[in-house]
């Protein structure tokens, strides 16, 4: 998220250096100020890959790179700022040029001085900003930053790298996926003949490999299909290793050979006499160019091979679809009842039936809500197991349930295991996908967001840059394709579909976990306060929500937050609650949003905001 905010204020200095160099040297005195923060930040930008990856368990890498986004939300501010009083000082002097009629041969002076005056304080603040990120610039050299072009490039081989996935399975833990692996071994079963491919897609960490394994490793699969290959994809689709994994399984020896097209001539000698079942596990790219080689191998293999099929899991819609997938099998969320049956195996696992009797006795009810709480992804049930297997009183399961009442991430072991799993769909984002996601933390849980709406926030707070600048009708088709790709990848659900056409989704959810990882990353930055918290902690804060839960909170407590806010929810306010004082502070919000509030005419203090 810190590399898509650096790109708009990069993207806003880049314009100012070109369209404004005149009015920078002339009325600021800043423009040496303004090219050194638009190089700094280029080149902090780098580095940011490798920056946010590792804040996730390096904390003077979290704080720096928080620091870094506040000072660019800043820099936001006071460009806001300029443009705001540059457009009011000429519409004041074309008003009063048109007033003095013949006398306006006197005002580009008085106008000129006042310029100087009003912006004598934006630059004091570029030069202040300016030093700043000096001082940040220099900080980033003692973490020894991978460039962007490494990390991009080594972006298996560190600690994100999930752990390879194989064939292999215990068919007796896998728990609510009979009716799942019941469809999918029909379709692979049945059909026409030739190599057909056949998907799994679904969110991360709900079960689209275990699903798999189940498939593959079925008494009628392995009748139907003489030949069964398991190949880990991963994110980097590498087509050499790929072709390899293939070939070496079918053959069961290793292999020296190098070339793409030698390897594929080698899969098509082994695999052209009988039929097979090859399964692609995790494939993120949606890059035709990549499969097609495989896909042309594979379809020239003929009758020899009929009935032969490839399954795929995936994340994501489209990467089904650009393989050509005659199938797509949506994986969903197990049942409270299964996910109890789930965790409760785990947890008690290395017990004597004696001990989990009584354990199971003991602890069932807390253990039944706290399986609820993971809403039945299977990976959060399965990390939870885990962390209550070392656990063995009823007060150490109570504080864990008390612990997810509020965030998952308050439980240890859930950064560790459970956020790194969504961090690869995070990082498959683009830098304005990923500004659009994670905003989506200022919401409730639970909230019903509006598609629509959404979209029209997003504009709002300019993360919907375009080709034509500020094309109402461009930024709103650039914030559907946005959403779509969202969705696509399962960050989204519980859609609200249009009745007469099912492509257009009119509502939808974000899962508590999947919004308790879009806190995780906006920590600081997005915030819902529940009114019934005695002392909220809100530093640096620029996107509010007041929830209505319980008695009021006292609002005075937030105001000396008000001025940097971008986004302010409130809903069902009394009028004392409205007071103009919240308003006095509400410089740079973009979005305001006030339902169901019982004051239906806002104060003239809303007219301090600054007009971008």
């Amino acid at each position: 998220m810190a590399d898509a905010i650096i790109s708009g204020v990069v993207n806003q200095l880049f314009i100012i250096i070109k369209d404004q160099a005149q009015e920078l040297r002339a009325t600021l005195g800043v423009e040496k100020e303004i090219k050194n923060l638009s190089s700094k930040l280029n080149k902090i930008r780098a580095v940011l890959v490798d920056a946010e990856r590792r804040s996730f368990k390096e904390e003077s890498v979290k704080l720096w790179v928080e620091e870094m986004k506040d000072l660019c939300y800043d820099v936001e501010d006071v460009l806001d700022e300029w443009s705001t009083k540059s457009r009011r000082q000429q519409m004041e002097r074309s008003s009063q040029v048109a007033a003095a009629g013949s006398c306006s041969s006197f005002l580009p002076s008085c106008f000129h001085f006042k310029r100087i005056v009003t912006y004598r304080d934006i630059a004091k603040k570029i030069k202040e900003l300016d030093s700043r990120l000096d001082r940040i610039t220099k900080e980033k050299n003692q973490f020894k930053f991978d460039q962007a072009s490494v990390a991009h490039t080594h972006t298996c081989d560190h600690e994100w790298k999930p752990v390879p996935s194989t064939a292999y399975v215990d068919a007796s833990e896998i728990q609510g996926r009979e009716s799942d692996a019941s469809a999918l071994i029909s379709k692979l079963l049945q059909g026409p003949p030739g190599p057909l491919v056949i998907s799994i897609v679904g969110a991360g960490g709900i079960g689209k490999t275990t699903l798999a394994q189940l498939v593959y490793n079925h008494e009628q699969i392995k009748a139907h299909f003489p030949e069964r290959v398991w190949v880990c994809v991963s994110q980097s689709f590498d087509e050499i290793k790929i072709a390899k994994a293939i070939v070496e399984s079918t053959t069961k020896s290793s292999t020296d050979l190098s070339q793409l097209q030698m390897l594929l001539n080698k899969i098509q000698t082994t695999l052209s006499h009988q039929r097979f079942l090859l399964v692609l596990d995790d494939v993120w790219t949606e890059d035709y160019a990549k499969w097609e080689p495989f896909n042309n191998c594979l379809k020239d293999l003929g009758n020899n091979c009929s009935g032969s099929r490839i399954l795929v899991t995936s994340r994501k819609k489209n990467v089904a679809r650009m393989m050509g997938s005659v199938y797509e099998h949506p994986v969903e969320l197990i049942s409270h009842t299964d996910a109890w049956s789930f965790l409760s195996r785990i947890a008690f696992s290395g017990r004597s039936s004696r001990e989990e009797e009584a354990y199971s006795e003991k602890l069932k009810e807390i253990g039944k809500q706290i399986a609820q709480k993971c809403q039945g992804l299977p990976l959060a049930v399965k990390v939870m197991g885990s962390v209550l297997r070392s656990k063995d009183t009823e007060e150490e399961w109570q504080t864990v349930l008390s612990q997810l009442d509020t965030k998952f991430s308050n439980v240890e072991g859930v950064e560790t295991h459970l956020f790194p799993h969504l961090y690869l769909s995070y990082h498959d984002l683009t830098p304005q996908m990923k500004r659009c996601f994670s905003y989506c933390a200022v919401f409730p849980k639970d909230y019903k967001i509006n598609v629509d709406s959404l979209i029209r926030i997003w504009m709002a707070q300019g993360y919907l840059t375009t080709t034509n600048g500020s094309d109402h009708n461009e930024m709103e088709q650039k914030g559907r394709e946005v959403f779509g790709n969202l969705a696509m990848r399962s960050l989204f659900q519980d859609f609200e579909k249009n009745y007469m056409d099912s492509n257009i989704i009119i509502s939808c959810k974000m899962h508590d976990i999947v919004h308790d990882f879009a806190k995780f990353l906006t920590k600081n930055e997005c915030y819902s306060v529940v009114w019934q918290e005695d002392k909220v902690k809100i530093e640096n804060l620029h996107h509010l929500s007041l929830q209505k839960t319980g008695r009021l909170m006292d609002l005075t407590s937030i105001c000396h937050v008000l001025e940097k806010l971008r986004s302010f929810f409130a809903g069902d306010l009394s009028p004392e609650q409205l007071t103009p004082n919240m308003f006095n502070g509400l410089k740079s919000v973009r979005v305001l949003g006030l339902h169901g509030c019982k004051r239906f005419k806002l104060p003239k203090e809303i007219g301090n905001l600054r007009v971008t």
